[in-house]
């Protein structure tokens, strides 16, 4: 038998590659810049940069009661359970036995009995335990990972929603002041055709009037129509983001949307404190990059079991019997085995595994690698579309300016007589489509800073 400075020597022989963070090549910056050098992991509120407390509440609500984030986090409670049994190197059974003998006549009995104990204990000489224990622990971060990665997805879903859900809003109202509008020019136009076929007006009455034409009553009317007929599919879409919301929030649809009836402005964010950081950040403040390298550290660990589990395997099993004679526990009977485990007719099998557990590794890392590199093309995507729909905005805030003064004086010079009414429609389908267009580029703007905080790792985990 090996004296215990050898089999201490022999026990420290860990077999398996051990785990090192893996590196790839990657920007040394993004192609628009918005606050070069690190940035440090910590918690972030990024949402609050929309100053909406409607928002805010909802957000708090679907952090504290999204299902998906629930299911999470009972994976983390799962993942420690496994931690704490991992690699563990005794394994004990107890067997309780009882008899019973009558003495000295019928009433008279005494209890006898016995207790047998039995304990294996492991020797991890070859590393097994240890990467199990290991496997377990990368297994624990990862869950935390995955559950910071259904947080940030769940504030990527929810914060869209509810700008899609103000979006719709802003729509709404846009078409209901053109129903209105519309419904006061073909009521003056209806007027003014009237007066005109009327035989009692003066002549002087009928110069007056601008030229109205059947033609231009009837364009008045399908106007209005029109108009009309854009609600209810914004109210449709309306009804379906309040739906997403509540179910983010695991809530009846009901619940969220009280308080998204009231007229509030689209959501826009001040992105003037905004740091992206450098491409490197990706790697730690990105929940879905942790989940795979966290993945990635398991299968290490786990084809080190593989190959551990190629060598002989020595166990120290111990029993011992206690009888009890009715007054105390007097042990009996105890012993000592050692026994070597030696793979020989399964080392195939074994092997097989080996290459199988090595396979994963490198899936893995490649797994990791990609995600390093989505990462980087959506930060750098969120960037470009945030740049230039802040620029849209801008832009198709001072067209509807030149509009609005443009429908005033087709409007004007209508009246005098200067204008079609033809000139009149094209200025209010202008107006109309530069409103539409405005919402829209308020909404991408906010879509791409949600996306763009999302895709950064905006979110690392619960508040302090």
């Amino acid at each position: 038998m090996a004296s215990g400075a050898q089999l201490a020597t022999v026990a420290a022989c860990t077999v398996g590659e051990e785990f090192r963070q893996p590196q790839t090549d990657v920007p040394e910056q993004f192609l628009t810049q918005q606050g070069a050098g690190p940035v440090e992991r910590k918690y972030k509120t990024w949402w609050r940069a929309f100053d909406d407390e409607k928002l805010d509440r909802l957000v708090e609500l679907g952090l504290q009661q999204n299902l998906d984030i629930r299911k999470a986090v009972a994976r983390v409670e799962q993942s420690r359970a496994i931690l704490a049994g991992a690699g563990y190197p005794i394994d004990g059974v107890a067997r309780v036995s009882e008899a019973r003998a009558s003495v000295g006549g019928n009433d008279g009995r005494s209890d006898s009995g016995f207790v047998r104990g039995e304990a294996t204990w492991q020797l991890d000489l070859y590393g097994k335990l240890k990467r199990e224990r290991e496997a377990a622990f990368y297994r624990l971060e990862g869950a935390f990972a995955d559950a910071n990665v259904a947080r940030a997805t769940l504030l990527d879903e929810l914060v869209t929603a509810y700008v899609d859900a103000r979006f719709y809003q802003e729509l709404i109202r846009i078409n209901q002041r053109v129903v209105s509008s519309r419904e006061q020019t073909l009521e003056a136009t209806e007027n003014a055709r009237t007066k005109q076929l009327d035989l009692n007006s003066s002549a002087v009455e009928k110069e007056a009037l601008p030229a109205v034409s059947e033609l231009d009553v009837a364009q008045a009317r399908s106007l209005v129509a029109s108009a009309k007929a854009e609600l209810p599919e914004a109210r449709i879409l309306f009804f379906k983001s309040v739906s997403r919301i509540g179910t983010l929030l695991g809530q009846a649809w009901e619940r969220p949307r009280e308080g998204l009836d009231r007229t509030a402005p689209q959501p826009v964010p001040s992105i003037k404190g905004l740091r992206t950081g450098i491409p490197t950040d990706l790697v730690r403040n990105r929940p879905d990059v942790v989940l795979a390298e966290r993945r990635l550290a398991e299968s290490v660990a786990l084809a080190g079991v593989a190959e551990a589990e190629l060598y002989p395997e020595l166990k120290l099993t111990g029993n011992i019997n206690v009888n009890y004679s009715g007054a105390e526990w007097i042990p009996t009977a105890g012993f000592l085995r050692l026994g070597l485990d030696v793979p020989l007719f399964d080392l195939p099998e074994r092997r097989s595994k080996v290459r199988y557990q090595e396979a994963r590794v490198d899936e893995f890392r490649l797994v990791w690698e990609e995600e390093v590199v989505e990462a980087v093309e959506e930060v750098q995507d969120s960037l470009v579309s945030l740049k230039n729909h802040e620029d849209a905005v801008r832009y198709t805030t001072e067209a509807i300016e030149q509009t609005r003064n443009v429908l005033d004086l087709a409007r004007k010079g209508y009246t005098r007589g200067e204008a079609s009414f033809l000139q009149v429609l094209d200025a209010e389908r202008a107006l109309l489509a530069n409103e539409n267009a405005l919402a829209l580029d308020k909404r991408n703007f906010a879509v791409d800073y949600v996306k763009l905080n999302v895709a950064l790792g905006g979110f690392y985990g619960e508040a302090p």
